[in-house]
Formats: C-alpha cells, structure tokens, sequence
C-alpha cells in the first residue's frame, strides 16, 4: 500500500469519527458542518462543561460539647450540592456501626439545624447523613 493511500485512510476514518460525534452531540435531525463553517467557541466544550459534578458535601457543629444526660444538643451546619428540603438523618456511632436516631431535619438555603436529645452516659459520635454524603463527626459529652 502506498504512503498516499494510508493518508487518505486515515483522513477519510478521521471525518467519519467527526461527523460521528457531530451526529451525536447534535442529535440525528442536526445537519453536519464542517469545522470551518462553525465558530471556535461552538466547536470546541466549554471547561464547565467538561467539569465534573460538584461533590455534595455536609457540615456539623454542636452548640455544646458537654451536655447532661436526657439533655438536648443542637446540631447545625451548612451543605454543598444537596437540594433545599432534602431531608437530613442525625446518626450516632453505636457497637461499632453508625445506627440513625430518630432525629431529622429539611436543608433550607443550603444550611440546616436540628436538636438531638442525648440519654446514654459517655461520649456521643455523632454525624449527618444524607445517603452516601455524610459530615465528619462531632463529640458530645454527656454527664
């Protein structure tokens, strides 16, 4: 095969992968152009769209570190990448696994609170959860 003939091979691959990916971005009603006829910025993706999705992300505070026990200890934070009104699960570390209380609160404008009441001597692990994005946790006392 001569050096012209494997040119124009790959010449001929190379449009047919671009008007492939024309074909598909454009959907299948879309009439193809060719890279001249288009403007660079419509050619080329822009970075937030090459960008992956934000990781969501939780935060926790406790208003108090040491509390009595059958006392009350609020818990607060802010969200990233969650919804308003997504509802929140509080969870405290118990026999070696997270185990949800029956504490809960709704995200509003991307921060939440929500008062957990403590009734186990010792020291509480608590976090909050919303499916697999969770906050670090936070350690009550209670007395």
């Amino acid at each position: 095969m001569t050096a012209s003939a494997k040119t124009r091979r790959l010449r001929m691959a190379a449009i047919g992968t671009a008007c492939a990916a024309a074909l598909l971005a454009g959907g299948a009603g879309a009439s193809v152009a060719s890279a001249a006829d288009q403007p660079a910025a419509a050619a080329a993706p822009t970075a937030s769209a090459m960008a992956p999705k934000a990781k969501a992300s939780i935060t926790v505070t406790a208003d108090k570190h040491t509390v009595k026990a059958k006392d009350s200890v609020m818990l607060s934070g802010m969200t990233k990448g969650l919804r308003n009104g997504t509802k929140l699960q509080v969870q405290h570390w118990n026999k070696g696994k997270w185990t949800s209380l029956h504490s809960s609160t709704a995200i509003k404008k991307d921060k939440y609170s929500v008062k957990v009441k403590l009734n186990d001597k010792g020291v509480a692990k608590l976090r909050v959860v919303h499916g697999d994005t969770h906050s670090r946790p936070t350690m009550v006392t209670v007395n």
